[in-house]
């Protein structure tokens, strides 16, 4: 089937700016992301300073150095050239408020990301409150800065990819440090500093002596102000323990985590932390890891990961430690995850001016009630310019005719399933077009919480129609991919600036008053029914998707069942089924040729399906978790008998037996009888088709429908920058 076209992602330069790239978590994190996405994405890194140890920068990657030298005039320059190339956004890693003015005052848009916790800060939050957005590289840290008065605070937790080892590097790292291959070895990663607690380590070493043979190799070198005195201090703790002959301190390894197949444990002691990239970076590589429980420690569950209280003796220290090497440990479930994109959203995610531009976000355009309501709503809305993205694939071509016949621009955000795919275009498009709503109306929830959380912090309004109590349990199954994010569908429900329900039904209570019912509309058919006198064989007609939640299995049993009274009746299909749903397809089919012989008849999806409703007598639809089935209306429009189940708003289109029959559920013998009923009882089934016909008329017509969405629209307002972030 044709496609929309693919929306276009302007791949301009994205920048970040680190203090220096010294070897350490923060810097392997700038590196890290640059590394990955380059193959996408042109990375600009500017560094700072300069620093005798660094990490390696992959030479595709366009670095500028400063070296220290009248950094404030430069950085000027540079906020300058980052506003007029690409994003503006710019990414600034362990610099200082005077740093990060001095970037803003050129043009670009500052995002500062705090590194650590409190105890570590180059600088007190106050110099951050007049940010509109910080990012945290953990939970602990955006609590800190929430407690010192950063309101707009986001989470982006970095995971190391798995790594691939040399196969003698176990036996490589343990010849140069001198230790023999069967012992047992515990490594630790990072710079010299008093945080990391080295002599709490060595007085951890000599305890252990005392039950196993083992080692400690401690991998980094001094940095900072007090770094030579922590060095100093490590060495003492060593001579005034004896354990000079089991401990190796070879000063910094330019990339340590290469060092991992050599430890049997990885032992972190730091006071605290914002993050531990080496903690991650052991436990992807399937190394048991035993660390005091501070900061970020333990956000990433991991069996691998065992956690001791901060104020722990050292038998407690030494028991994890037993227990860690003395068992086999899967590796986690967020192994391989891609968090690093959401380095690549925030620099896309800029703050902008609004136009009156709309955006409809849809997963397809697929021959369903959900598409076609949303184009009725498109093609004739006309208080503002109005786009549809599409990000999945479509089944049908004559939506996409219909929106581009009334000059409604559609594209397609990826041909790939990786939700970080769509929601970068998505972002950068709302971005660049200075979309002033977003509406999410049937997305894949991993987009949408992509997207909302890029977005928290700027003006955009978030607009999400849900089509029924299904979207909210999509969203809760994403729970564990939400949780990877660090944006959960309570802070996305948070976020949104309206819901709208298609009926009137419960909604997740964190929405607050921010739910908005509009049901669907539809227009008045070319053709109503005026004659309910049976000629010929009786036929009922089914118009919809073939899905396991349209319950047509059900519906062709019931209707074996009414061959028993009326032999001469039909069912006649009208819908087709996504690929996904290909066996259930083939389930109808079978049923149909066991159950009820050669009076059913499969007429496919079509977009004149509509016209032809009048022609037969009566009108089923099953559904589960629905909100306003828009086959539904259409049939009650047409002036069709319908009978439909009591689910979702099926209940405020069908009022039992005045509008039609609503059944208490999706039974065959339930359905059986009321069919038998329709088809029997004429006259009944001339005062359910006029009386269905007038209420939809009356209360669900098209008009309607874009009335209020216009109303809706027009009543939203961006909030600004000012709204408080729960990422």
């Amino acid at each position: 089937m044709r496609q929309p076209p693919l929306m276009a992602l302007e791949r301009g330069e994205l920048t970040a700016v680190i203090g220096g790239l010294s070897i350490g978590g923060a810097e392997r994190i700038v590196i890290d992301w640059a590394a990955r996405v380059r193959a996408v994405w042109p990375v600009h890194i500017v560094v700072l300073r300069d620093s005798p140890q660094e990490w390696r920068v992959p030479d595709t990657i366009r670095v500028t150095r400063l070296s220290g030298v009248d950094l404030e005039r430069r950085l000027t320059e540079i906020g300058r050239e980052i506003a007029h190339r690409g994003s503006s956004a710019c990414v600034c890693h362990l610099l200082t408020g005077a740093e990060r003015r001095a970037l803003a005052s050129g043009g670009a848009a500052v995002v500062p990301v705090v590194h650590n916790a409190r105890a570590g800060w180059l600088e007190s939050a106050s110099t951050l409150h007049t940010a509109p957005h910080v990012i945290a590289v953990s939970q602990a840290a955006a609590d800190d800065l929430r407690h010192d008065g950063c309101a707009a605070v986001t989470v982006i937790r970095h995971i190391p990819r798995p790594r691939r080892f040399a196969h003698d590097a176990r036996a490589a790292w343990r010849r140069a440090w001198r230790i023999p291959d069967h012992a047992t070895v515990a490594g630790m990663i990072g710079a010299v500093k008093p945080q990391k607690d080295y002599p709490f380590a060595i007085r951890l070493l000599r305890r252990l002596l005392a039950d196993r043979d083992l080692y400690l190799v401690i991998v980094g070198g001094p940095v900072g102000k007090n770094g030579r005195d922590a060095w100093f201090a490590a060495l003492d703790e060593m001579a005034r323990c004896g354990v000079r002959h089991r401990l190796a301190m070879p000063g910094f390894v330019a990339d340590a985590a290469a060092c991992l197949p050599a430890f049997d444990l990885l032992l972190n002691t730091s006071m605290y932390e914002g993050t531990s990239i080496a903690t991650l970076d052991a436990l992807v590589n399937g190394v048991p890891v035993v660390a005091r429980r501070v900061g970020g420690q333990g956000e990433l569950p991991a069996e691998g990961l065992t956690l001791v209280d901060r104020d722990a003796p050292l038998d407690e220290w030494a028991v994890a430690v037993a227990a860690a090497l003395n068992r086999s440990l899967p590796y986690p479930a967020w192994t391989g995850f891609p968090s690093f994109r959401l380095w690549t959203l925030a620099h896309l995610a800029t703050d902008f001016t609004p136009t009156d531009r709309v955006l409809f976000v849809t997963a397809n355009l697929n021959a369903g009630g959900a598409q076609r309501s949303l184009v009725n709503l498109a093609t004739r809305f006309r208080h503002a310019r109005l786009d549809v993205a599409v990000t999945g694939d479509s089944t049908a071509d004559y939506f996409l005719d219909a929106l581009i016949a009334a000059d409604v621009a559609v594209s397609r955000t990826s041909p790939a399933r990786d939700p970080f795919d769509h929601a970068e275009r998505l972002v950068q498009r709302i971005c660049t077009d200075r979309v002033r709503i977003a509406c999410f109306w049937n997305v894949d929830p991993k987009i949408k919480l992509l997207v909302t959380k890029a977005l928290a912090h700027t003006g955009v309004v978030l607009v999400d129609v849900s089509p029924g109590l299904s979207s909210f349990d999509e969203m809760r199954r994403a729970a564990d991919f939400a949780r990877l994010i660090a944006f959960d569908e309570t802070q996305y429900y948070q976020r949104l600036d309206r819901m709208v329900s298609k009926f009137h039904g419960p909604a997740p209570p964190t929405c607050g008053g921010k739910v908005t019912v509009i049901p669907n509309g539809v227009p008045a058919p070319p053709r109503a029914k005026t004659s309910y006198d049976l000629a010929g064989a009786p036929r009922v007609v089914f118009n919809g998707r073939i899905a396991p939640t349209k319950f047509l299995v059900e519906i062709v049993e019931a209707m074996a069942l009414v061959r028993a009274s009326i032999p001469t009746a039909e069912l006649h299909v009208f819908g087709s089924a996504e690929p996904r749903y290909a066996a259930y397809a083939e389930r109808v089919q079978q049923t149909a040729g066991e159950a009820a012989g050669t009076t059913v008849f499969f007429h496919g999806a079509s977009a004149a399906t509509v016209d032809r409703l009048a022609e037969f007598d009566a009108f089923v639809v099953l559904g589960q978790d629905q909100g306003s089935p828009n086959a539904l209306l259409e049939a009650l429009a047409a002036g069709l008998p319908c009978i439909a189940n009591d689910d979702g708003g099926t209940k405020e289109q069908v009022e039992d037996d005045r509008t039609g029959l609503l059944l208490p559920d999706r039974e065959p013998t339930t359905l059986a009888p009321a069919i038998v009923r329709l088809l029997t009882d004429r006259a009944l089934a001339a005062r359910l088709g006029r009386a269905g016909r007038d209420h939809v008329l009356r209360s669900f017509s098209i008009d309607a429908m874009v009335a209020r969405y216009e109303s809706l629209f027009a009543s939203l307002r961006p909030t600004g920058s000012e709204k408080e972030m729960t990422a």
